[in-house]
């Protein structure tokens, strides 16, 4: 049997890095690892560094594969402020051109192209503006721009006119993975901030605003949905809502993350980590050389904790962000994940491979 051969743009981010993973496990699957960087680990993928910002990079980096019969577009810029970038005409045009260059030179050089998955999330409802209409449906109508969702939906769905490929957008909420260096890994930045705490000899507190209930979504299932939609048929050209199924609140999980790193717990203490957290880098290179653990600096951990307090809700009012998932189950995806539980196991990812210390 032939395999398929997927090409993953974005590789080394949060969901890219857990889609290259699950792919590189299936037998009838070849692997195109596709990112700026290089990769930092053992991989059997196919990889490549190539800055899709760069139309003739993308030819020259990509012109020899004839092959490739997906893409999972997991890729994304972000600037140097990432929340205020959202909303940004500039931030939409860099995005919409680095999907337009990638899916242009596959359609040029792999005539088998069969199947496309592009990631997004619920700034499609919004969810960067303030409250949105829930639950969220895929239907429902799109909020004020600018949103490089919409312009590269908009591409996407006349580019496909009179082609053998399809696409199938995912929304997922609040991503969550092991993956580093990337500004919008809310796990890594718990990771960090607990282990600064405790060097600290301070016990674990929640640094966000008011209870609201949230939902989450484990990269790994995300890796998983594509897999479906790749030979699914009714994926074909469709949009979903994504989420692990169920639904959590920080204040509560946070005792349980105290337990976890052998931390003593207190009641929340709001402050923001955009502000606090960029004057411990020393502190956590004593972490780092103490513990042996892999040479990581702060900004390798979290680029940018201004995504963090977003999360957390610092300095806003409870807004909570709750998706319909109903859609995405009915065509035949169902699998799901305990939030609290995925929390803890990509904690514990991190420290198996030795980037924070144990507890």
């Amino acid at each position: 049997m032939k395999k398929s051969k997927l090409l993953v743009a974005g590789a080394l981010g949060v969901v890219g890095r857990s889609v290259l993973e699950h792919f590189e496990r299936l037998d009838n699957w070849d692997v195109v690892g596709l990112s700026r960087r290089e990769y930092n680990g053992e991989t059997k993928a196919d990889w490549r560094s190539v800055d899709l910002r760069d139309a003739e990079a993308c030819d020259a980096g990509l012109g020899d594969l004839s092959d490739i019969t997906h893409i999972a577009y997991c890729a994304v810029y972000e600037k140097a402020d990432v929340t205020k970038g959202w909303s940004e005409r500039d931030h939409v045009e860099i995005n919409l051109s680095m999907l337009q260059n990638l899916v242009r030179t596959v359609q040029k050089h792999s005539p088998v192209l069969k199947q496309i998955s592009v990631l997004q999330g619920t700034k499609a409802y919004g969810g960067h503006l303030g409250p949105f209409k829930m639950p969220a449906r895929e239907t429902d109508a799109r909020s004020m721009g600018p949103n490089f969702y919409y312009d590269q939906m908009d591409w996407l769905a006349e580019e496909q006119h009179g082609k053998d490929w399809t696409w199938t957008i995912f929304r997922p909420q609040i991503v969550c993975g092991a993956a580093l260096g990337s500004p919008l890994n809310i796990v890594s930045a718990i990771g960090a901030y607990a282990a600064i705490s405790k060097e600290q000899g301070l016990p674990l507190r929640f640094p966000g605003g008011p209870e609201r209930v949230g939902e989450a979504t484990d990269a790994r299932l995300i890796a998983k949905g594509i897999e479906w939609a790749c030979d699914a048929s009714a994926a074909a050209n469709q949009i979903y809502n994504i989420t692990n199924g169920d639904v959590f609140i920080w204040h509560n999980l946070w005792p349980r993350l105290a337990d976890f790193f052998g931390m003593d717990f207190a009641p929340p203490q709001p402050m923001s980590l955009a502000r606090i957290m960029p004057e411990n880098t020393e502190c956590w290179d004593r972490i780092v050389a103490r513990h042996g653990l892999v040479q990581t600096t702060l900004r390798d951990m979290v680029p940018d904790w201004r995504f963090a307090d977003f999360l957390f809700g610092y300095g806003q009012r409870p807004n909570p962000h709750h998706m319909s998932t109903i859609k995405i189950r009915q065509h035949g995806f169902g699998d799901c994940i305990d939030s609290e539980d995925m929390f803890i196991e990509l904690l514990g990812n991190l420290q198996n491979r030795n980037i924070i210390p144990r507890s």
